[in-house]
């Protein structure tokens, strides 16, 4: 049975979704109780959310609360530096220890992964990617480095989905994810290694082209607004 969320991780959780989502921009300024009024909930245990958000590197403080943190291009080349000594002996370990399960939920996401694609589904192309690299990272022996490895992925959020609604980069990364599939259906150990080291490198690569663009745009228009304040964290729709 699923334990039911406290407040503050309803909370952590819907300004994570809406992070993923790409509902949350660098001009965005996630105040507590403007978010506690869309959800319903207390001050308090938002702004916890937003707190905890902040010590795992996701947000900064501002005058007025938090923002998206933003990456500097030497903090973006160190995080894919930690990826590619981390990700690759990982995928090993999951491939020595791979089963027909893993295999299965990797077929799954990959088919939905090309639906996601067909019909331009940019969100639902970064989510399903998500379940993709579950379905082997949950093969690892050491959850501890795949939960290390979770976690600096998420820090790419917003590049990923600007770089995903691109039709031709959509079209490489699922052409990557069908390799890397192949590479763990045929055992091969090598294969798999050289798959997710070239994934990190087109990931790494753009991911910075489009946190230099999401930066620039941002600025621009604060830029045109002048001393207008920041806009509030958008409601979620739904």
């Amino acid at each position: 049975m699923t334990r039911k969320l406290n407040m503050r991780e309803r909370a952590y959780a819907a300004v994570r979704k809406r992070m993923q989502d790409g509902d949350i921009s660098y001009q965005d300024r996630l105040v507590d109780h403007e978010i506690a009024e869309q959800l319903g909930m207390s001050r308090m245990p938002v702004r916890e959310a937003l707190l905890q958000l902040k010590n795992e590197g996701y947000l900064e403080g501002t005058a007025r609360g938090f923002r998206l943190r933003q990456f500097t291009p030497t903090e973006i080349a160190n995080i894919f530096e930690i990826r590619l000594l981390l990700e690759p002996h990982a995928a090993i370990e999951a491939c020595r220890n791979v089963s027909i399960q893993g295999l299965g939920d990797m077929r799954h996401a990959l088919e939905a992964a090309t639906i996601a694609h067909a019909e331009s589904a940019a969100v639902d192309f970064v989510h399903v990617g998500w379940r993709f690299r579950q379905a082997w990272m949950q093969m690892t022996p050491n959850q501890q480095l795949a939960e290390t490895i979770g976690r600096l992925r998420d820090f790419a959020d917003l590049a990923r989905l600007a770089a995903l609604r691109q039709p031709e980069y959509r079209a490489r990364s699922l052409a990557r994810m069908q390799q890397i599939f192949e590479a763990f259906l045929e055992r091969n150990l090598a294969e798999v290694e050289k798959r997710i080291e070239e994934n990190l490198r087109a990931s790494g690569t753009a991911y910075y082209v489009e946190q230099k663009a999401l930066l620039a745009n941002d600025s621009g228009a604060l830029h045109t607004e002048g001393n207008a304040p920041a806009r509030p964290v958008r409601r979620a729709s739904g």
